[in-house]
């Protein structure tokens, strides 16, 4: 029997808080649906996928918490790619064809991302992780970025080459600019999140930290030979796994207060799996994994803002 046949979703996340096992699972339940179902399709499918030893982590429960939640905001990156490659079985979608195709290939992209992620946590590489870490971050802003912006979804899609993707990148996204298309988007539905306050100054410094990975330094050596009194950003994996975590539920909370329309081709197919006899339960679920994710998203706001 394979790993996956062997495990249930409480046996890997042994160590994990008692009390954030049962507030998960509540949260699936008071919604009615599947969670061991929906956790096996698409956490267990993954390739970084294995239960863990209680031994792994036998001092608290911060990592392993932390992992948990992780791999939360994961299923709904997920469910999301399930919902776009459904998505052309829908009469009619609200979206245009070109925001769910890019919905489409950046989850894709994502979901590898994170199962890379998994396996570097697991081995205890944080440098990698971090280089992997800053390009999820960046396609999380993209994804938003294409769901309100339909012509930016369409250039995108209309990329044929590896120059025209390159000069599209360079045009669009390097820099900031996808994440500077989703601030004022979040402006001007009454959302502050401009270029000043506590939170931009810790997501820029956050993703300069995570940039710098990238290249060979004295300074990323001192990370894993530190000398005393030195106290790196990011020391071990679960800090890139709590700014990930961190990053998706907000794509999560973003994406339905910018785009009502994807909501709306959510429960769309929600509304159609439940005619179908043998639907695609991660599509068809999406929509109420999104508002799970929110409520993750929110929890853990308040928690870091009260304590």
């Amino acid at each position: 029997m394979n790993a996956q046949g062997k495990a249930s979703f409480e046996n890997s996340y042994r160590g994990c808080s008692p009390q954030l096992l049962a507030r998960t699972q509540q949260l699936w339940s008071a919604r009615g649906l599947d969670h061991e179902r929906i956790w096996r399709r698409s956490i267990g499918s993954l390739n970084s996928f294995r239960p863990f030893r209680v031994s792994e982590f036998n001092v608290n429960s911060a990592p392993m918490d932390a992992f948990l939640l992780f791999d939360q905001a994961l299923i709904w990156v997920a469910a999301l790619h399930a919902a776009a490659c459904r998505s052309d079985t829908l009469p009619e979608t609200r979206l245009s064809r070109e925001q769910w195709l890019s919905v489409r290939a950046v989850t894709f992209r994502l979901m590898e991302q994170l199962d890379g992620i998994r396996l570097l946590f697991f081995a205890d590489l944080p440098i990698p992780a971090m280089q992997i870490a800053r390009s999820i971050s960046e396609d999380a802003d993209m994804v938003l970025a294409f769901l309100v912006r339909r012509k930016l979804a369409q250039r995108f899609t209309n990329c044929s080459s590896v120059e025209e993707t390159t000069d599209f990148w360079r045009r669009h996204i390097a820099g900031g600019r996808a994440y500077r298309v989703v601030t004022e988007q979040l402006y001007s539905v009454g959302l502050d999140y401009g270029s000043d306050g506590a939170y931009s100054d810790w997501r820029r410094s956050t993703v300069a930290t995570l940039g710098a990975a990238a290249h060979t330094s004295f300074h990323w050596h001192l990370m894993r030979d530190a000398s005393p009194g030195f106290e790196p950003l990011f020391r071990q994996t679960g800090d890139c796994l709590d700014f990930v975590t961190l990053r998706l539920q907000e794509m999560c909370a973003y994406s339905s207060v910018l785009q009502d329309r994807l909501q709306e081709d959510l429960v769309s197919l929600r509304k159609q799996a439940a005619g179908d006899p043998n639907p695609d339960i991660l599509a068809a679920s999406a929509a109420v994994i999104g508002e799970i994710t929110v409520n993750q998203w929110r929890r853990s706001v308040t928690e870091d803002a009260t304590g």
